[in-house]
């Protein structure tokens, strides 16, 4: 349980701004096709890919320390790695199938 909370205090970090980013990618999208299906399918796709892109600008980059943190908790740099991906995709796929 320890770890599972461990881990959702490290995507706090990436939630909140992939998620705008991929926002507003969907409503570019909507702008541009007047669908809202495409939209959301957009809206998934983007958070997917903008997840790990900023799970590498907040951690690897801008605190790379941080992984201490962490590792101290008993996770492990490959896994944090892993749950952004897993937990990107699943969020990514949520709002794909929308």
């Amino acid at each position: 349980m320890r770890i599972v909370l461990s881990i959702w205090m490290f995507y706090q970090k990436l939630i909140i701004p992939s998620l705008l980013m991929s926002a507003l990618i969907g409503i570019l999208e909507f702008i541009n096709t007047n669908s809202f299906s495409v939209s959301f399918r957009t809206f998934g796709i983007s958070s997917i890919l903008f997840t790990p892109m900023f799970h590498y600008f907040i951690y690897e980059i801008r605190n790379p320390n941080e992984y201490y943190f962490y590792y101290n908790m008993g996770i492990s740099k490959p896994v944090l790695w892993l749950s952004t991906i897993i937990l990107s995709s699943f969020i990514g796929l949520i709002l794909i199938l929308i």
